[in-house]
């Protein structure tokens, strides 16, 4: 369903990826990354992360590493907390080399069409997250602020997501 979904709205064919490595044996035998090339970005969403909840990266080139981090971020909602609109995660490395950037934050898809961040998965209705790159002390800040203060932040500072060597909001 979800690959449907992620395809009608980015209007492109994914490229499906299944890591072999790590504890990827342990996410269920359908799960996949889909790569999408999508107006000068690439996405990337998970299909089959759980039945509540998909989420995507935007990068501005090909990025394996998305892949990865998708990957791990699926395994660690379905073994060991549940993720949802509003979570912090560390992704233990940078998205790109020298940008700092490693952590996400998960939230509602405001820059994709209406319609975008739910969907019908055949036994109920299904989130998107858009998992935002984030700096360690961003995740900080949301900690100690909340999820309103970090989004007042990136809209303030005109959070330039797209840019994987963006200086640190706070």
């Amino acid at each position: 369903m979800s690959h449907e979904h992620f395809a009608r709205y980015w209007k492109a064919e994914p490229r499906p990826h299944r890591l072999n490595t790590g504890r990827s044996h342990e996410l269920p035998p359908s799960f996949r990354v889909l790569e999408f090339h999508h107006e000068r970005t690439w996405r990337y969403a998970t299909a089959g992360m759980s039945d509540g909840i998909e989420t995507f990266v935007v990068t501005p080139s090909p990025n394996p590493r998305a892949v990865e981090f998708l990957h791990a971020l699926a395994h660690f909602h379905r073994t060991g907390a549940r993720l949802g609109l509003g979570h912090t995660v560390n992704f233990g490395a940078e998205l790109w080399d020298g940008s700092g950037l490693d952590h996400g934050y998960l939230s509602f898809p405001y820059r994709e069409p209406e319609g975008f961040d739910s969907f019908d998965n055949g036994e109920g209705r299904t989130t998107v997250a858009w998992l935002i790159p984030i700096t360690a002390a961003e995740r900080e800040y949301k900690k100690a602020n909340g999820v309103e203060a970090l989004e007042a932040l990136f809209e303030t500072h005109r959070l330039d997501y797209l840019n994987p060597s963006r200086a640190s909001l706070v």
